[in-house]
């Protein structure tokens, strides 16, 4: 199949990496970040409002006016000791180049600015800004960047090949370059790595970062059905630098853009929405695009940021009652219930967007990001599992009701008094061959009672102090 190239002239790009921390290193990991120059993100700040996006201006009161207000004072709070989203954001404007070896292929990029935003209960995402803007580029190029800059490990042939190139070193991973490089200070905090890698990460799909993009074609270049499957699928070149479709099939890409793409306004603008990417491409002058752009990076940003955050909650959420012991951690199933209840009453809103166009681009990120079929199965399967640890802990209660209804009928046979007559003015047990049957039975009975007595102390201590201890870790 003949692939049809298109020219973009502009590419602005951001990715967006997902972590988990310890939440009693919050303000440590704050302080840190505040000390290596990290500017704390608020509305109030308005000099922060062209500090990280380029030659754009990107207006705090549009984003205040774009969440509904029980979420804006969530996602922009003011002060640093909030338990909500803190962000803070860097600066770098970096020159670097993304080399190729199979293919021969250099790409030279922008690494504009980096946030770090601490989410609530030990999440949190980096946001990681760049562009190409140097030259015009065909879009297999652009597409081929995206792909190889959102590997973190690259484990795969095709991902397998590319090094990042700067002044002050080269690496040959992402990883590691934002790692060695650009924070190397928020590496110790980041709960995730297990042997170096992002295995133990539930909601980092693949060792990939979602990718974001905004794509600026030639002057009223034709955008057909082809080019933007090829961006909802983020399908650049072949390892050896051949342009690269995922299908061949016509009917089945029609329905694909049909289903993934935003048309609001077509034909000169789309937006197409996936489990990997969001990326917006025009093929309007730059002049005409500027506020979209600035849409891009603050308003939709922000969109795409919240839902992003839905999804790793709800995915944490799914890995961690799929790591449940069954039958013997009914404390954590309810630690559990009610994350998942704080996570619903606070933060998680079936709308969030004010605005029409954002509410329809919300839709496309529900969709595909699965987060309500995620909540749905979530809660079903926490509440059954409740359910199930407590016939189990009614099954053990009433093992425990017989025992003891045994230790009453015995008790009440003999009075309420088991004590034996030779025990009263001795502690010599030299006679207990010579008990008679009743006395072998209340020697027996009085002996079993306070062992289990004692056991169930010592039970209900340790259990207790186990719950007190994990709470104590995991805050």
């Amino acid at each position: 199949m003949d692939i049809v190239p298109l020219t973009i002239k502009c590419a602005y790009m951001t990715f967006l990496f997902p972590f988990a921390y310890s939440e009693k290193n919050r303000q440590k990991i704050s302080d840190i970040l505040l000390n290596e120059g990290f500017s704390f993100f608020t509305l109030n700040n308005t000099s922060l409002e062209d500090a990280f996006y380029g030659d754009m201006t990107i207006i705090h009161e549009e984003l205040a006016q774009f969440f509904y207000p029980f979420l804006e004072d969530k996602l922009f709070p003011n002060e640093m000791n909030n338990p909500d989203f803190i962000r803070f954001s860097k600066a770098f404007y970096t020159q670097g180049a993304l080399h190729l070896q199979e293919s021969q292929i250099n790409y030279d990029y922008e690494v504009m600015s980096i946030d770090v935003t601490l989410c609530p209960f030990g999440n949190g995402i980096i946001t990681v800004r760049t562009n190409i803007t140097d030259q015009s580029h065909d879009l297999s190029d652009i597409l081929n960047f995206i792909h190889y800059f959102r590997v973190l490990e690259a484990k795969l042939r095709e991902e397998k090949g590319a090094s990042h190139h700067f002044s002050f070193g080269h690496c040959s991973s992402t990883s590691e370059l934002l790692f060695k490089y650009f924070i190397p200070y928020l590496k110790p905090f980041l709960l995730h790595q297990q042997d170096h890698s992002y295995e133990g990460l539930p909601f980092f799909e693949d060792e990939r970062m979602f990718a974001s993009a905004y794509l600026i074609a030639e002057e009223e270049a034709k955008i057909i059905p082809e080019h933007l499957f090829r961006l909802g699928q983020v399908d650049g070149r072949t390892p050896a630098g051949k342009p690269f479709i995922s299908s061949t099939n016509p009917s089945y890409i029609s329905n694909y853009v049909q289903e993934h793409a935003h048309t609001r306004w077509a034909p000169n603008s789309y937006i197409i929405t996936s489990s990997q990417a969001q990326i917006t491409i025009t093929n309007r002058p730059f002049a005409k695009c500027t506020h979209s752009i600035q849409e891009f990076m603050g308003t939709h940003y922000y969109n795409l940021f919240i839902h992003y955050f839905y999804k790793m909650m709800l995915l944490k959420l799914s890995y961690e009652y799929s790591e449940i012991k069954w039958g013997k951690d009914k404390q954590v199933v309810n630690e559990l219930i009610e994350l998942i209840t704080k996570f619903s009453a606070r933060y998680y809103f079936e709308e969030v967007i004010v605005r029409t166009e954002g509410r329809e681009i919300a839709q496309l990120l529900r969709k595909y990001f699965r987060i309500n079929e995620h909540y749905v199965e979530t809660k079903e399967t926490l509440n059954s599992l409740y359910r199930t640890q407590e016939d189990q802990s009614d099954n053990r209660s009433n093992n425990l009701l017989f025992i003891l209804t045994v230790f009453t009928v015995v008790s009440g046979i003999y009075g309420m008094n088991l004590v034996i007559e030779g025990w009263k003015d001795s502690s010599d047990f030299d006679s207990i061959g010579s008990y008679t049957l009743f006395e072998w039975v209340a020697f027996i009975t009085a002996l079993s009672g306070i062992g289990l007595s004692l056991v169930l102390v010592c039970f209900t201590a340790i259990k207790a102090l186990q719950n007190t201890i994990r709470r104590f870790k995991k805050n």
